[in-house]
Order: C-alpha cells, then sequence, then structure tokens
C-alpha cells in the first residue's frame, strides 16, 4: 500500500554525472520535505553510481547494466517506490523550492486529475519558456506547449491540458494502478504523449501548474532534435502512438491531416538534419511492432471512458495550443530580427 502523502520522485540517468549535483541539491531545497529520491541508473559509465554512493547516501539507487531507456527507467523506479504521488524528474533539471508543494496543491484540489504538469523554463535563461504542456496534433504530431517562447505571462493560469512533459510531472499512482506503466516498447520519445492519452480516454484528467516551476536544459544525453537516434525513435513513435491512442473513428476522420504531418516531419528532419535513414528505420520497425500495438490498441479501448467526441476536442484543443504557439514565437523571431 502506498504511503499517503510520501511524494516519490524518479529520476532516470545515463551517464548524466555532471548534472546530478544541481538536480539533487535542488530537491534538498524543497519546502515539502515528506519525499524519497530514486535515480534509476541506466549503466552509466562516467561514475554516475560511485558519485551518488559517496555524496548522496540517502538516494536509493536501482541500477541497469545496460541503457535501458526511459520508459523501462521510470518503469524501475515507480515499482520500487513508496509514495502516493510519483514525480519524473529529467537529470538536466532543477527545480524552484516550490516545485513539488505546489504540484501536490494542485493535485490534491483537483480530484478528477490523474497527472499535473508544471511551467519548464530554459535552464539558461528563465526568461524563455521550455514547454507549458504536451501538445498532440490530428496528424499525430507532438510538440511542447510554448517550447522557445518569452515567458511574458501567458502561461500563468492554471487549466486541463492534453498531458504533462515526463521529464517534469507529478502522478498519482492510482493511475498507474489503473491503466497500467509506460510503455516499454518505447524505449524513449513520445512516451509521455502516449501517458496522456491512455489517460484521457480513461478518465483522467491533467492539471497545469503554472506556480510548480522548473529550470531544463534539454536533450542532455541524447543530443539534438535532430540526431540519428531521436529521429528513428520520434518515427517509430510517432506511428505506434497513433496506432494505439486514436479510435476507428477518429483515425478515418484525421486521415488528411496524418499523411500531412507524417510528411511534414518526413521533410523537417531532412533539410534539417538529413535523417531520411533514421526515419525509414522507425517506420520500419513500427510496422515490426504492429501487432503488438494493435493488441494494446484493444486494451486502451476496454479502459475508455470517455466519448469520443471528448478524446477529439482534446485534441484539436491541443493542436490549437500548438498553432497559437507558433504563431507567437515567429511574430517574437521577427521583433528580435527587427531590432537588430
Amino acid at each position: 500500500m502506498a504511503v499517503p502523502d510520501l511524494v516519490s520522485i524518479v529520476i532516470p540517468n545515463w551517464n548524466g554525472k555532471r548534472f546530478l549535483t544541481g538536480c539533487l541539491d535542488s530537491l534538498a531545497k524543497q519546502t515539502y520535505k515528506l519525499l524519497e529520491v530514486i535515480v534509476v541508473d541506466n549503466g552509466s559509465e562516467d561514475g554516475s553510481v560511485e558519485f551518488l554512493t559517496q555524496n548522496y547516501p540517502d538516494v536509493k539507487i536501482a541500477r541497469f547494466e545496460v541503457n535501458t531507456g526511459f520508459s523501462k527507467a521510470v518503469n524501475r523506479g515507480i515499482l520500487e517506490s513508496e509514495g502516493e504521488f510519483v514525480v519524473l524528474m529529467n537529470n538536466d533539471t532543477t527545480c524552484k523550492e516550490t516545485w513539488i508543494s505546489e504540484l501536490v496543491k494542485a493535485i490534491k484540489q483537483h480530484p478528477e486529475a490523474g497527472s499535473a504538469g508544471c511551467k519548464m523554463l530554459a535552464y539558461d535563461d528563465h526568461r524563455i519558456l521550455d514547454g507549458a504542456g504536451d501538445g498532440y496534433r490530428r496528424g499525430g504530431l507532438p510538440g511542447r506547449i510554448g517550447h522557445r517562447e518569452a515567458d511574458n505571462g501567458q502561461f500563468d493560469t492554471a487549466r486541463y491540458i492534453l498531458g504533462a512533459c515526463g521529464g517534469a510531472a507529478l502522478y498519482r499512482r492510482t493511475l498507474f494502478d489503473d491503466i497500467g506503466l509506460f510503455d516499454e516498447d518505447y524505449f524513449a520519445y513520445l512516451e509521455d504523449v502516449d501517458m496522456g492519452l491512455r489517460a484521457q480516454s480513461a478518465g483522467y484528467k491533467c492539471i497545469y501548474v503554472p506556480s510548480a516551476i522548473i529550470y531544463h536544459l534539454g536533450c542532455g544525453t541524447t543530443g539534438s532534435g535532430y540526431s540519428p537516434l531521436v529521429v528513428k525513435l520520434s518515427a517509430r513513435n510517432n506511428w505506434n502512438t497513433i496506432v494505439k491512442n486514436i479510435p476507428g473513428k477518429l483515425l478515418w476522420k484525421f486521415m488528411p491531416q496524418i499523411l500531412y504531418w507524417q510528411t511534414y516531419y518526413l521533410a523537417v528532419v531532412t533539410v534539417r538534419g538529413g535523417q531520411v535513414l533514421p526515419y525509414f528505420l522507425g517506420s520500419l520497425q513500427s510496422l515490426m511492432l504492429l501487432p503488438k500495438m494493435l493488441k494494446k490498441r484493444q486494451e486502451i479501448k476496454a479502459k475508455r471512458r470517455v466519448p469520443v467526441q471528448y478524446l477529439e476536442q482534446m485534441i484539436i484543443q491541443s493542436e490549437h495550443d500548438l498553432k497559437e504557439s507558433r504563431a507567437r514565437l515567429i511574430q517574437q523571431e521577427a521583433k528580435l530580427a527587427h531590432s537588430r
């Protein structure tokens, strides 16, 4: 049985020794004190485990001999944790002193919510947003709402969002008990979007908490968004997420957008990163995973507690949020260029 009010913080780590001091020291300063911290090490070769043992003896360490990916790592941490609430936290983050307390207060005020997201600011420039929740388009392409926008107060109001970024989110343990853990077939990327869609389908909302603030470097250990690994995993998991989570009625309705946005993603990774081969390798892997994803699709459908129309509205609203965010960013960059 979970320990009431205990917050279990799960931090996946792969060769992230250089980030751990900032991350863990910021947790030590939290105003919310009922915490347990679990670092799940994914076969690091940079001395991370030895560093933790010597400098942070109160931190629990779960070890893998090899890099198992984000999903399997956080699942291990969740299974070994004891709290009523579980927080996932990237190692390349530091958090404001009230981060945990604000998340806990919000989730308790919203019993309909299975998770809570926060305001993520850029690690090196706290005036810039890293994100204000996960977004998702009808075409199956995800995005972080507010990413790279100047923080001018446009995301200072609490509201429902599709899902929280898995690098800085709080979840009720009962959510995992009901719909399961993160999909380990994803390895990394979009597993949080998949969780958000699965949770929405099962009737759990996600509350965005602007007063909970964290600072995120981003791609601290996996490289840029156009590296071969990122493109391959993103392409694969784009298709996996569509197959698993989009109901049949919406699948046909969204097909023009799916064809457009998936082609758009291929064009972007080709032009900006020259990553044609990783894209097609990822797409091929998704085809090989199709039988497993179809089985999971049926499991998700069996747990659906909301109308299909609700899911459609959530996705369209999320797409609208991403579109508005993009428009503001373009306007911001144009003003900056003009001022030069």
